[in-house]
């Protein structure tokens, strides 16, 4: 009995142990949760911080469209200033036009008869050689058969022909001659006109030469039997442009030898479309220059001249002809080149500024820029109204007699906007 009362008390006491442990465990549980709470309570509750934020910097309105630059950017940049002016201008359109011979520029020298061509100059004649009037070029050995002296008596009849042909021209060329100058003296007539009948008579005059010189020669082939080598020289100064037959080759009577372009006057063959030819005054000059001109460079006049009418069925268009001096400047033959022309619009007074001055946003926008001062400069809007060569023609803008930059105004679009045209 004392033995199973000792194992009961045993039993409940390991029984007490356990649950105190248990509740020793329970309680620690308990409390590490509470504590885990109140941290979080804690936290919750303590002021959060906001997230940093860089800061903005404030554009005042008044520093738009401005650029403030330093003397020493000043005179790096080469700034020039000009005025917008309120001035009488006269409308006019650009078109592309082209450098042609004038009709009647180019000479053809043919061979006066069959025969073998001799050059007298050990230097082979070549294309852009420059002539001059009655320079010998070759000469022409004939070289007759039986056949062919009968085909040279009427080739002599046709020569009698032409020299009697090219006199009547002498003196129809010497009448009108004398009849412009009697008109200028009258004050009726024009220098152009007389001018025009001069050029006409001195080559009738050297066609008559010609003629003689061809006659002469074969008189001497059919009449009297001789031989001897033709010359052939050229009839107005130029340039030679075509070399149709060498030394030493063969020709035969009539077919081209030597092409020569006269260059004194040139002429400029502008193509207009059909709609803008009413609109434009064809009795004024026109301004011409060539394309790899500078928007500085001066123009050159040409006068407009009456030519055959001619005109391009697949642009639609109709072409007009402008002469030039040649000596004026270094234009040639198929060089394109820009031509203003004026319209028949009435002229009046707009506000006017130099192209140069002129800078254009990415959205195409207008804008110069006007000073204010040495170093400082704002850009303000134009609206252009049409181009005519190195003056823009403005609607609305800055008031007349405004400062503006005519030299460096892209320059300082680049310097206030990061980036330029």
């Amino acid at each position: 009995m004392k033995f199973t009362a000792l194992n009961i008390k045993q039993s409940l006491l390991r029984m007490n142990m356990t649950q105190k442990k248990m509740w020793l465990a329970v309680s620690l549980i308990t409390i590490t949760i509470l504590l885990i709470f109140i941290k979080l309570i804690a936290e919750a509750n303590q002021p959060s911080k906001a997230p940093h934020q860089p800061s903005q910097a404030v554009v005042q309105e008044s520093t738009l469209n401005t650029v403030i630059i330093s003397d020493e950017s000043f005179s790096k940049l080469g700034i020039q200033v000009g005025l917008i002016k309120r001035e009488e201008t006269i409308a006019s359109k650009t078109y592309g036009g082209e450098i042609v011979l004038p009709a009647g520029g180019v000479v053809s020298i043919t061979a006066p008869i069959s025969g073998k061509l001799i050059s007298l100059d050990k230097n082979q004649l070549k294309s852009g050689e420059q002539v001059k009037v009655g320079q010998l070029l070759y000469r022409v050995q004939p070289i007759i058969s039986a056949d062919a002296r009968a085909n040279l008596v009427n080739a002599l009849a046709d020569a009698d022909s032409l020299v009697n042909v090219t006199k009547s021209q002498v003196e129809a060329t010497q009448i009108a001659l004398n009849r412009a100058k009697k008109l200028l003296e009258d004050l009726v007539g024009s220098q152009r006109n007389v001018d025009d009948a001069n050029a006409a008579h001195e080559i009738a005059l050297r066609n008559l030469e010609a003629a003689h010189v061809k006659r002469n020669a074969l008189y001497k082939v059919v009449n009297l039997g001789t031989v001897e080598p033709i010359d052939i020289k050229t009839p107005k100064a130029g340039i030679v442009s075509n070399i149709f037959a060498v030394t030493d080759q063969l020709v035969s009577a009539g077919n081209p030898i030597v092409e020569i372009s006269t260059l004194n006057s040139l002429w400029v063959r502008v193509p207009i479309p059909a709609g803008d030819l009413e609109a434009i005054d064809q009795q004024a000059e026109a301004k011409i220059q060539p394309l790899s001109a500078t928007s500085k460079a001066e123009y050159l006049i040409a006068k407009p001249v009456k030519a055959p009418p001619t005109a391009d069925l697949l642009t639609s268009s109709t072409h007009l002809y402008y002469a030039i001096q040649s000596d004026q400047s270094t234009l040639g033959p198929m060089q394109r080149v820009s031509v203003t022309l004026n319209t028949q619009s009435k002229s009046n007074k707009a506000l006017t500024l130099p192209w140069s001055a002129v800078v254009f946003d990415v959205y195409g926008g207008s804008w110069v820029y006007t000073q204010q001062s040495k170093n400082l400069y704002e850009r303000k809007r134009v609206f252009l109204d049409y181009v005519s060569g190195n003056q823009a023609i403005i609607s609305d803008g800055p008031p007349e007699g405004s400062k503006i930059v005519v030299n460096g105004a892209l320059e300082l679009f680049g310097v206030e906007t990061g980036f330029a045209h």
